[in-house]
């Protein structure tokens, strides 16, 4: 899925900021702290290489080795806390979805 960021990359964004994937527009909260992010949360996953991407956080890690689970439209996959680089929080933008 492509994600359309409407600022530039929104790894070291501050504040709050919009996105586009799969033709639903997000409002993303790089405010609020990876730790405080729930299971069932919309978040906007960047790694540390790689596209970023609009997934629900399925599980955080219940061992400091152990990997995030996420999932979206096209199935559930895993990363690894270090290939991690920014987890911010998403929320659908129903005024734009």
């Amino acid at each position: 899925m492509v994600l359309e960021i409407m600022t530039q990359d929104g790894r070291n964004a501050t504040k709050p900021y919009r996105v586009r994937a799969g033709g639903v527009w997000y409002w993303v909260d790089p405010s609020v702290p990876a730790r405080d992010i729930e299971p069932g949360d919309n978040v906007v996953l960047y790694p540390v290489s790689g596209e970023p991407a609009v997934a629900v956080l399925r599980s955080r890690p219940d061992a400091a080795n152990a990997p995030f689970r996420f999932s979206t439209d096209d199935g559930t996959f895993e990363v690894d806390r270090r290939d991690i680089a920014a987890l911010h929080l998403a929320a659908i933008d129903d005024v734009q979805a």
